[in-house]
């Protein structure tokens, strides 16, 4: 990594998860020091974080986030692998299921990672940790932000301990703490954005049987309205597949192993076939997300400098689309790319957290708006529908009708999913031309 030079001496980051390793390693080489603070003691090797209340449960990491992982930390794709990821082809070896059929296969041209979430967190900790200038502090809980005179100076600990810093990175998680603290002693107000997904579900992880050995296909099922089950089966680590299945509103996820087996034969047989006679490794755990939300900070009437919130601390989104390592990766990496410009311009770090929520703002707005626009399909999705989701429901449905028959529109479709793609693009050439046509076609009739 080549920067112009430091943007300050001394960084704070106030979590040490997936946001906070990334948020790390943006910061890493750009400050003299960078101190991760984490309430957990942090496991060595590949094992679950106490404070990870989703790590049991399976992770993707979308494209956009392995590559912006990529340019933080060259290498650390092959540190994937190199940890026991499998590499599955998009559009070939991740097969989909969504309202009422199979998406047909097709190269998308490139290929993602499928990890545990312990997994990834232990390589980018291992990749983080060895950064120069980088010292991760566990058992150690962020009590508040300091603010003085509209800046954000350090963190107050628990144990009553005071750290100054140049600049602080709130990665707290999806409670987050910090930023309610902030907002209760008046040192910033922004609106909180709330919808109620109503979503749950359970997993476990199995010993892939020899007869399945070595494949590198994942399943995702979304059957789509009126359904409200979902299943997922991914292959990871060690020779092993992980399964959540759940449900939306009032329908309970498993509460056992036997309850999770009758889920999956009820989904078409892809999923029930591998495992059904499958050595389970892991005890089944349950997961509730009744809410999506977002602290709108990039809107704030009222901000602190030198703050900078990311991932689900800013927004946190229904995780059955695999976004949130993804839109923290992405924000760290847009982190990086703000502090290298304002170095170059001798701008220094006042006004930077503008600039960067500016930036989160409109990362995590894409990842709510997919994942919003699926959910709101859903009668279970509480809450009034906002103006556009007519629109934007005959739009989806425009490009799964299209994406059936058009090799580019089912491409492209993966690679919206994955946010390497903007949905912009179908406003645009031959593309937009005949995604209109057939929009106009489909609300005519």
């Amino acid at each position: 990594m080549t920067t112009i030079r430091q943007a300050g001496a001394h960084a704070i980051v106030a979590g040490a998860g997936i946001a906070g390793l990334a948020g790390a390693a943006a910061l890493a080489g750009r400050f003299g020091r960078v101190t991760l603070l984490d309430r957990d003691s942090l496991p060595d090797g590949v094992q679950m974080r106490l404070g990870a209340g989703q790590g049991a449960h399976l992770h993707q990491l979308l494209k956009a986030g392995e590559e912006a992982l990529e340019r933080l930390l060259p290498g650390v794709t092959d540190d994937f692998y190199a940890a026991g990821a499998k590499r599955m082809r998009v559009g070939r070896d991740v097969k989909v299921f969504d309202f009422g059929g199979w998406m047909d296969e097709c190269d998308a041209g490139f290929d993602v990672t499928s990890l545990s979430r312990p997994a990834y967190e232990a390589v980018l900790r291992a990749r983080v940790s060895a950064l120069p200038g980088v010292t991760i502090r566990t058992a150690t809980p962020v009590k508040r932000l300091v603010v003085s005179d509209g800046r954000c100076t350090g963190v107050e600990l628990e144990d009553g301990e005071t750290l100054s810093a140049d600049l602080i990175v709130d990665a707290s998680g999806m409670t987050a703490p910090l930023m309610t603290q902030l907002a209760a002693e008046g040192h910033a107000a922004f609106e909180t954005e709330e919808v109620r997904i109503n979503v749950a579900y359970s997993t476990v992880r199995f010993r892939q049987p020899e007869k399945w050995r070595g494949e590198s296909a994942g399943f995702f099922l979304l059957p789509g309205p009126p359904g409200k089950r979902f299943g997922f089966l991914l292959p990871i680590e060690n020779g092993e597949w992980i399964l959540s299945v759940g449900a939306r509103g009032k329908d309970s996820p498993p509460r056992s192993l036997a309850e999770m087996l009758a889920y999956a034969e009820q989904f078409e047989p892809s999923i029930f076939e591998r495992v059904r006679d499958a050595e389970p490794l892991s005890e089944l755990r349950t997961f509730r997300k009744p809410t999506a939300n977002r602290r709108k900070a990039w809107e704030a009437a009222k901000w602190p400098e030198r703050l900078v919130p990311i991932g689900d601390a800013l927004s946190s989104v229904n995780p059955t689309y695999g976004q949130g390592m993804t839109v923290a990766a992405c924000e760290a990496d847009a982190l990086a790319g703000l502090l290298d410009a304002r170095s170059a311009d001798n701008a220094g770090l006042d006004g930077l957290a503008s600039s960067y929520l500016t930036k989160a703002g409109e990362i995590s707005g894409r990842a709510w708006s997919l994942s919003l626009n699926s959910d709101y399909v859903y009668d279970e999705t509480e809450g009034e529908r906002p103006p556009t989701f007519a629109m934007n429901r005959a739009m989806a449905a425009t490009l799964r009708k299209l994406a059936d028959d058009d090799l580019d529109f089912r491409t492209f479709r993966y690679r919206l999913v994955h946010m390497v793609a903007d949905a912009n693009a179908l406003r645009e050439g031959a593309m937009g031309i005949k995604f209109f046509t057939a929009l106009q076609g489909s609300m005519a009739s």
